[in-house]
């Protein structure tokens, strides 16, 4: 898992390098491997056959998909003689394409770029190939420059406004289509439509609307992720101390959604998190789970976590946020969730239900927009996550830690899920004239 929720137990786990690299169970093939060995031992006190050569080599598997920049698979070969025994060699690997994947000394490959290439064993005179696809899937919609300007109504910005589509590795994605659209009275993006360049970026300009106070404008993929960017027209006055949340966690993870072996009794654990300043951080994708995070993952359990909020109160966490769990597809609503201007940032989690360790949520999330006003509604669209604490790859998978832990890391498009999102958090301001109840 180098490479993006009360539970029953899990059941069924693969060795950990082959969950954390969406890959294959390696223990039929070892057994397999272990029966030939006997097989070719003979007789005691037999010899090796002095003729013996490699005559085949069997790649297993036979395909992986990587779906992130730094994303890794395992593979594994066994070389057979000319009488399909186990033939006692080391295979040479290698890559059809270097800016695709790279490969290492034991099998592992790394996804560089995007593309389709062909893994190589070989040995001798004989080889045997496998195909490996890095098909990189946008995480993330980040606001790389032009947010928090100042402008004037109906004019406009000086500089252009730039977004950057990136993988769950943080990696850009080049040909991806962005849309940028202005809030209601707040101007027009030209052009509205853009696909991102070499470096994930697409650019737009934004003429403002004819209001003062502060504008928004929204950029967003098809798939529902976005990132708002915000201006300031005419002076604005400073923000309250405080603001006041609804969080609204609606559960899309469903049989129609995704259809890969859906388990029974599908559901999600309580929500539990916190509301904090940027010294505090609870989760990080590619970080390694905390105590409390790999017990929420694995088991639903909010205790632990809980106790590192707590230990985090009042220096660097304001509060501890909770909410019930719920069925899938379901819906949760959380209110009164008050923030501070010390204290903006809100983390919230919840576990997918069954699973071995795999959850959704958000992390050091701000509600304070680009020009440093509480936002009055943001919504974050959530894809499933593994907290790389457990080595199973299905659903009902039985208990089998990883040891050491793995980084946190993202499962949009890798069985069982596919590359819908499982859900998304809706944080709505209600202590404002108009605000949400």
């Amino acid at each position: 898992m180098p490479m993006q929720v009360p539970v029953s137990p899990n059941s069924g786990h693969l060795p950990a390098y082959a969950h954390r690299r969406g890959a294959w169970s390696p223990a039929p093939f070892i057994g397999a491997l272990v029966l030939l060995a006997l097989a070719a031992c003979g007789e005691p006190g037999s010899a090796p056959d002095p003729d013996a050569r490699p005559a085949s080599i069997t790649i297993i598997p036979q395909s992986a998909t990587l779906t992130y920049v730094g994303a890794t698979a395992a593979f594994q070969a066994r070389i057979a003689d000319q009488n399909g025994d186990d033939y006692p060699g080391t295979v040479t690997w290698s890559t059809s394409d270097a800016g695709i994947f790279t490969v290492a000394a034991d099998g592992e490959v790394t996804a560089v770029g995007s593309g389709a290439g062909t893994l190589t064993a070989s040995i001798q005179d004989v080889s045997a190939t496998a195909s490996v696809l890095v098909d990189q899937l946008p995480f993330a919609l980040v606001a790389a420059s032009g947010d928090g300007q100042e402008g004037t109504a109906g004019a406009a910005l000086g500089d252009p406004l730039v977004a950057r589509v990136e993988d769950a590795g943080g990696a850009p994605i080049q040909g991806v289509s962005v849309t940028f659209t202005a809030a209601d009275g707040d101007g027009s993006a030209d052009p509205a439509t853009v696909e991102t360049d070499a470096g994930g970026l697409a650019q737009s300009s934004w003429t403002l609307g004819a209001g003062s106070g502060v504008q928004l404008l929204a950029a967003s993929l098809e798939d529902g992720i976005s990132v708002e960017f915000a201006a300031a027209v005419g002076p604005l006055d400073p923000p309250s101390a405080t603001a006041v949340y609804r969080i609204a966690f609606s559960a899309t993870w469903s049989s129609s959604t995704h259809p890969t072996t859906f388990p029974g009794g599908a559901h999600w654990s309580p929500l539990i998190g916190a509301v904090h300043s940027s010294r505090a951080s609870f989760w990080e994708m590619g970080e390694t789970s905390s105590p409390g995070m790999e017990s929420m993952a694995e088991t639903g359990g909010t205790g632990t976590l809980t106790g590192e909020i707590n230990d985090q109160i009042p220096n660097n966490a304001l509060s501890v946020v909770s909410g019930s769990g719920s069925s899938s597809p379901g819906s949760v609503t959380i209110r009164n969730v008050e923030v501070r201007l010390n204290h903006p940032l809100v983390t919230l989690v919840s576990m997918i239900a069954p699973s071995p360790d795999w959850f959704a949520g958000v992390t050091r999330l701000s509600l304070l927009n680009g020009v440093g006003q509480w936002a009055d509604r943001r919504q974050v669209v959530l894809f499933p996550l593994d907290a790389g604490t457990d080595n199973g790859a299905s659903y009902t998978a039985s208990n089998s830690n990883t040891s050491p832990k793995q980084p946190i890391y993202s499962l949009r498009g890798l069985n069982p899920f596919s590359r819908a999102p499982v859900g998304t958090l809706t944080f709505t301001r209600t202590d404002v004239a108009g605000g949400g109840g």
